[in-house]
């Protein structure tokens, strides 16, 4: 019989059950006072991912998903989902446990107070993760001024009213953006191994949410809508 229910009587939740959904729910956003976690390699560059300013994202604070309005940088999930990259499923455990990020150390989801008030606020940046290398600072800002995000806000829009159009435009962004990825990854292991944390997710990715999913034709990349 569970501690909750022992003798009969219901009590309120005072530990953590080990369910493991807290894991499922999407990789820990990462704040300061974990940049000695990455900076020490116990957290490396390649397990984590960058959801830029713009993206659509699940709000745990107003219950929806919207435009986020700064860049966060987060543990990545796994297998094409947000599933944080160090749950043991079977185990139903934390690969990283002692060196977790504080908002997974903060998280009581029956009291769920202080976690929330982490929530957008003291965020790490890619700029004060990589402070002191000055190549993956240029790579970064070379990426946002060459790249910045579509408005995904009225994008759903457009593609009704001008699909054509749209997808064309849509299709030069994409085959841009993986070219510079690809080159930055050829040329480089370190931007290999950190693609994700550097620049993000790839456009066609987000583009998914909208209908559009990527297929290469000859030697051009197209999007189909369906």
């Amino acid at each position: 019989m569970s501690q909750e229910k022992a003798n009969g009587h219901h009590t309120m939740q005072k530990r953590c059950r080990q369910c493991g959904i807290c894991c499922t729910k999407g990789g820990a956003a990462l704040h300061s006072d974990d940049l000695g976690l990455l900076l020490e390699g116990k957290i490396p560059l390649s397990d984590c991912v960058t959801i830029r300013k713009g993206e659509f994202a699940w709000s745990p604070l107003h219950d929806k998903v919207e435009a986020i309005q700064t860049d966060i940088v987060k543990l990545r999930g796994t297998g094409g989902e947000w599933v944080c990259c160090y749950f043991n499923a079977s185990a139903k455990n934390c690969g990283i446990y002692a060196n977790r990020p504080i908002a997974c150390r903060t998280l009581k989801c029956w009291q769920p107070e202080e976690s929330l008030a982490l929530i957008g606020k003291d965020l790490l940046s890619r700029q004060s993760i990589v402070k002191n290398d000055t190549v993956l600072l240029d790579l970064i800002e070379e990426y946002e001024q060459n790249f910045p995000l579509p408005d995904f806000s009225s994008l759903s829009a457009e593609l009704l009213k001008n699909p054509d159009q749209t997808i064309q435009h849509l299709e030069e962004l994409v085959a841009q953006d993986l070219a510079f990825r690809d080159k930055q990854v050829r040329l480089s292991a370190k931007v290999s191994a950190g693609e994700l944390f550097l620049f993000g997710r790839p456009l066609f990715q987000l583009l998914e949410p909208f209908g559009l999913s990527v297929f290469q034709k000859g030697n051009r990349l197209c999007l189909n809508l369906s």
